[in-house]
This record gives structure tokens, C-alpha cells and sequence, in this order.
């Protein structure tokens, strides 16, 4: 019941916040300052509005949050900034290149030298991947890892032991081959292994670990083409053929996190994004968390995450500054980290998030981060992001192979790289 009523409270507050460069706004009582802030996450933003709340509080600066779903974000985002009302402060991914590079967002590194903050107080990792051209662009919010989760209840079911951290992917074919052929004999269903065939994932970490970097140092020209960096999808290609991961149709109508949390996969490639989701399913104390395991060169992960921009074009540049430190500041960090939304990116608030999982052990986050490279990027990577999931897209569906989608997609971002 309480559920329901939560859900319910949710939707009414989604469906009344607006988006950012359109439509009206919150009422903000006249004389009063105001800041715009927008945001993606609709499973984020009651904590925002009690961290804005809070903000208000101590400063009587009001804050207009904005709320766009992640499939218009990016557009809403471009069209406003063109017109020049985008908000005052907004997150921020590894796309900052792109409106860095355009003139979108301050860098807040003068903000930080002059108020004295000290960056030792965040993630490097997170301070280095806001980094464009020696100035720190963004205040860092939080970080993203990808681990795995496994379904003890599936295995001990099956008789098949659990993975443990130090694993290699020569483990992880062993240990889905077992649950396979166990799961057959049974007359199960269950799938032995699950996984999001997005970049994060998968395929972008086993790039990673197999000592691929997608782009040159000079970021001039893409390193997708090579031969050694096929093998990231071959490996996925293979795990299908050999029934331990289920084929792109029964994956692509259903995602493997939501297969995973209907108990329908022992093991599954997770972000820890997805923390609070696993803590709350309905079999969440079944749930073991391991870190990745290692591939041809280590088990590293790509470190993601978001941030907080500064528009260049805010009017009251100063009160959206004030916001952007105090969402990057011990407060709104531990409020976050108690609402297990991510690893902080503020270090003093890290020992917040782990005590606030109830069901799940959290602590494979943190060792996984520790094994982490900041995640690539590059300015025209938003330009070829479409192009890269129909090939993608292609190698998985097997229209085409792996050698002749990436040569097309090395060819597209290359010429990409050169406008």
C-alpha cells in the first residue's frame, strides 16, 4: 500500500514539473532570486526537491526545477541553448565536449580558485573526466560503475557456486555453461546470463579491458576499425550461440535488468545506476554483487557519471554558481547517498551510501570503482551516437558482421573527427 501511494505522489509530481526551454514554469514569489535547474531522472527528482528545498532554505534562493525524460533531454537542450533560455543550471554527461567546445557552459575552475574549495574533496577520476582542455568545466554529482549481479536463489536452485571477486571471463563462459546445461536438464527457464547491450554495459567496457581505446590521444581519428576491437562483440555473438546469453530479439523487446529483476537470469552486467532498483526487488536479500571479471588486460571500468553545468548565458550567474556548490557539497551528497542513487562524487559523503542499502551488499561498487579509467569521450561523439547504435545494432541482429559494422562506424566517426 504504501507503495502505491508513493507512486501515485510520484506521478502527480512528474506530470506537473515542466521542461526546461519550454512551456511555464514553477511560481516563484515576485522580489525573490531564482535559478532554473534541469534534470532527466524522474526517479531523482523528489530527492532534488528536497535538496533545492534545503538550498532555499539557507540561501532564500529559489530554484525552478525542470524535469525532461532523457529521450528529449538532449534536444530540449540544443533547442534552448539556441534560443538562449535553456537553464540556469543543468546536468551534464560525458557530452560536455560538444558544449564546451559551442560555448554552452561556464567553466566554474575561476569559481572554485576564488571561493577557496578544494579539490581533493572530490573523485579525481570525476574531476579529470569534467576536464576539457585544462579547465574543469562542471561541478562532478556522482559516479557510475558496472559490476555483476547474480540471483544466489538460481544458483544454489541449480547447484552451481557463486562467482567470486578476481573472476576472469574464462570463468564467466564456465560458469554460464554449467547453469545452462543444469537449467536444461531441469526443464528451467531461467537464463544463465543477462546484460544491457548499450555501451556502459557491455561492449564499451570489454573494449576497455581488452586495451582498446575507441580514439586516438589526438581524438583526430578512431581506433573502432581495428581488428582487436571486434572481439568484444564477437564475444557477446558467442555467448548466444552457445545459449548462456539470450539472442538480440528476446534482449532488445526486453531489457536484461528487467528480465533479471523478474527472476528470470542468475547473472547480469549492472550499473550502479541500477543500485536502489536491485535493493528493492522483491528478492533483493538473494542478490550478490561481484566486480567485473577481468578480460584480456584487467577487469577496468569505464568511470561515468554526471554533473552540474553553469550556462554560460544564466543571467544571475553568481546564484546559480551558489546552487552548483551546494549541490556539489557534503549536504546534497549524503542526501543523495542515502537515497542510494549513486557512488558520491564528494568523498566525505561516500560513507553515507553503503549503510543506506538494506537488502544488498553495495561495498562491489566501490571496489569496482577503484579499477576505473575515466570513460572516452570526444566532441563529435554526440554527432555519430545514432549511427554507432544501428551498427551496433546490425552486429547484434546479424545482418552484418562485426568486421564490416565497425569499418562503416570507423569510417563515419573519422570523417566525423575531420569536420
Amino acid at each position: 500500500m504504501k507503495k502505491l501511494i508513493f507512486s501515485m505522489v510520484l506521478l502527480v509530481i512528474i506530470l506537473t514539473v515542466p521542461v526546461f526551454g519550454g512551456g511555464g514554469r514553477q511560481s516563484v514569489p515576485a522580489g525573490k532570486k531564482t535559478v532554473s535547474f534541469a534534470l532527466w531522472d524522474e526517479i531523482q527528482y523528489p530527492v532534488f526537491a528536497e535538496i533545492c528545498k534545503q538550498f532555499t532554505q539557507e540561501t532564500g534562493i529559489e530554484v525552478d526545477l525542470q524535469l525532461t525524460p532523457w529521450s528529449q533531454y538532449w534536444t530540449k537542450l540544443d533547442a534552448a541553448a539556441t534560443a538562449g533560455n535553456a537553464a540556469d543550471v543543468f546536468w551534464m554527461n560525458i557530452f560536455l565536449p560538444k558544449y564546451a567546445d559551442a560555448g554552452v557552459i561556464e567553466p566554474v575552475d575561476s569559481y572554485f580558485t576564488r571561493d577557496g574549495l578544494d579539490k581533493s574533496a572530490w573523485s579525481p577520476a570525476m574531476l579529470n573526466l569534467y576536464t576539457y582542455k585544462d579547465r574543469l568545466y562542471t561541478m562532478p554529482k556522482g559516479m557510475d560503475v558496472v559490476v555483476v549481479a547474480y540471483n544466489k536463489a538460481i544458483f544454489d536452485k541449480y547447484g552451481v557456486s557463486y562467482p567470486t571477486e578476481g573472476w576472469t571471463w574464462q570463468d564467466l563462459e564456465r560458469i554460464g555453461a554449467q547453469l545452462r546445461d543444469k537449467i536444461q536438464a531441469a526443464g528451467g527457464s531461467e537464463y544463465p546470463l543477462l546484460m544491457e547491450l548499450d555501451p556502459q554495459p557491455s561492449y564499451l567496457q570489454f573494449w576497455l579491458q581488452d586495451g582498446v581505446v575507441p580514439y586516438s590521444a589526438s581524438g583526430s581519428s578512431s581506433n573502432i576499425g581495428r581488428p582487436e576491437a571486434r572481439k568484444a562483440f564477437d564475444d557477446i555473438l558467442k555467448l548466444m550461440d552457445q545459449r548462456i546469453l539470450p539472442n538480440f530479439t528476446i534482449l532488445s523487446d526486453t531489457k536484461g535488468t528487467d528480465l533479471f529483476l523478474s527472476g528470470r537470469g542468475a547473472l547480469l552486467y549492472v550499473g550502479s545506476w541500477k543500485s536502489s532498483v536491485l535493493d528493492g526487488a522483491s528478492f533483493a536479500s538473494q542478490i550478490g554483487l561481484v566486480p567485473m571479471p577481468s578480460r584480456g588486460v584487467s577487469n577496468v571500468c569505464a568511470l561515468g557519471g554526471i554533473s552540474y553545468a553553469l550556462n554560460s548565458r544564466a543571467k544571475d550567474k553568481e546564484s546559480a554558481w551558489q546552487l552548483i556548490k551546494f549541490l556539489g557539497g557534503e549536504i546534497s551528497n549524503r542526501l543523495q547517498a542515502e537515497a542510494r542513487i549513486e557512488i558520491p562524487a564528494y568523498l566525505k559523503a561516500q560513507p553515507s551510501y553503503i549503510p543506506s542499502f538494506q537488502n544488498i551488499d553495495p561495498t562491489a561498487f566501490i571496489k569496482q570503482s577503484a579499477a576505473s579509467t575515466v570513460y572516452p569521450s570526444h566532441p563529435k561523439m554526440f554527432d555519430w551516437d545514432g549511427v554507432q547504435t544501428e551498427l551496433v545494432t546490425e552486429i547484434f541482429n546479424r545482418t552484418k558482421s562485426s568486421a564490416q559494422a565497425l569499418q562503416e562506424l570507423a569510417a563515419e566517426v573519422d570523417a566525423l573527427m575531420k569536420q
